[in-house]
């Protein structure tokens, strides 16, 4: 495996250096992902979540909390709960000084409903 460097190629020397980052990169995270099952076998050993120990602070640390040390059989595994879109949503208030301003009553109220409700106004006032 001991090669001349020196008489190679600019070019055949590129593809080895990229051959060699990529090697070191697959190698890297296979280690990580080892060192992490064991903190993570360590810590379930002592009673903990990991998350207590260190904070949930990374995508690493709740991916390797979720996961299994050892892959589970398939019957074993959790499905994911695949989130439902929601539809359409008639309004529910109308702006008394706009009729075509409406708002469903989710998320963010408008500015138009703000201003009504600190003049004074309620929600049911301006229910349609």
């Amino acid at each position: 495996m001991s090669e001349n460097y020196s008489t190679m190629s600019l070019d055949k020397l590129k593809r080895e250096k990229a051959k060699i980052e990529k090697a070191i990169t697959a190698m890297e995270a296979k280690e990580k992902k080892a060192a992490m099952a064991k903190v993570v076998a360590i810590a379930k050993e002592s009673g903990f979540d990991l998350a207590e120990l260190v904070g949930n602070t990374t995508r690493a640390v709740k991916k390797a909390i979720s996961a299994p040390a050892e892959k589970a059989a398939p019957a074993a595994r959790k499905k994911k709960k695949v989130a439902a879109k929601r539809g359409k949503v008639a309004p529910k208030y109308r702006n008394p000084e706009d009729s075509d301003m409406t708002w469903t009553g989710r998320g963010k109220q408008p500015i138009w409903v703000r201003d009504y409700l600190a003049a004074g106004g309620t929600l049911e006032s301006i229910t349609i």
